[in-house]
């Protein structure tokens, strides 16, 4: 065990990632609002990414001292959980440069979610802990309803923070492995329906890639603005696995219940689990297709391999 909510982040040695599982609104609102408080006291930039009815809460029960606290509506910002940790990192650099301690609260998995995205909210925590440890010291708690989600969702939860808050205090998570997230980022995807439409495509026919991808999106109604999207993110995909993954690749489209899928595969392998989470290098190379496709589509699943890479694009009928 060791300190409690009260204890300013200038004490820590590094990252601390927390999950916080509550039970009721009240409790929610009690113990983060006392977390957030903490962190003003102790002269800290403080974020909460929430979706609107939480940040309303704790709007409520900060009063005044709600001003001092910057608001992101997760429901904007994670609608693609692959987006969040673009929206920390800037938060970080900032309190830095302006020589602040940090603290945070970001619900990813908020109740109402899609099973689907549930999984990849997943990652995302195990990623966080990739993208920070060793950096600035600052402190990120994660809320989870453990009367709304499903619960494999809050077993997941102690599995992907190395710690927890309980009671105004930290404790470790034995259950957390850091090697987990190799495994998480290497599992495979379920397999795509024997229906699904089958493309390949090489240097010399990629260019046809955009036709296939607008006519399966219009022959299944996807808005003009949704379809226009997808088409842009599979283009930058599909450039992606001509120039990094062997030079060919092959995409794969169907529909499910409520979404259209776009999946693309190659032969290449990624190593970095971050490509894409974060704004691309002006000066470097490699990134910006994933990193445009998480920002143009519903969700984005990117998985990689010694067997190859696979990115599956979502687009919400």
């Amino acid at each position: 065990m060791t300190g409690g909510a009260g204890m300013p982040v200038a004490s820590l040695e590094g990252f601390r990632h927390e999950a916080y599982v509550y039970d009721s609104p009240a409790q929610f609102a009690r113990d983060m609002t006392s977390f957030v408080l903490d962190g003003l006291r102790s002269d800290e930039n403080v974020a909460v990414a929430e979706t609107q009815d939480k940040i309303e809460v704790l709007r409520e029960h900060l009063g005044e001292d709600a001003g001092a606290v910057e608001f992101f509506d997760m429901v904007e910002i994670g609608r693609n959980p692959a987006r969040i940790i673009a929206v920390w990192e800037d938060f970080v650099r900032r309190s830095q440069a302006a020589g602040r301690g940090m603290r945070g609260i970001g619900e990813p998995a908020w109740p109402g979610r899609r099973l689907l995205e549930l999984g990849e909210c997943r990652l995302h925590e195990l990623l966080l802990n990739t993208a920070f440890d060793g950096g600035a010291p600052w402190w990120l708690v994660c809320p989870y309803d453990a009367t709304r989600l499903p619960e494999e969702s809050v077993v997941e939860a102690l599995r992907t923070h190395p710690s927890r808050l309980e009671s105004g205090l930290s404790h470790t998570n034995p259950g957390y492995d850091a090697a987990t997230v190799h495994e998480a980022f290497a599992e495979p995807l379920p397999a795509p329906p024997e229906h699904a439409v089958v493309h390949h495509f090489d240097e010399t026919t990629v260019v046809g890639v955009r036709t296939v991808v607008a006519d399966h999106a219009a022959a299944h109604d996807l808005p003009p603005s949704t379809r226009d999207a997808l088409v842009l993110a599979a283009w930058e995909v599909a450039v992606n696995s001509v120039r990094h993954g062997g030079g060919a690749g092959w995409v794969r489209l169907w529909q499910e219940p409520e979404v259209l899928v776009c999946q693309f595969e190659d032969a290449g392998r990624i190593t970095d689990p971050l490509v894409g989470r974060r704004p691309p290098s002006l000066n470097g190379h490699g990134g910006r297709g994933v990193y445009l496709a998480n920002h143009l589509c519903d969700l984005v699943q990117l998985r990689s391999s010694a067997d190859g890479t696979t990115v599956r694009l979502h687009a919400w009928l």
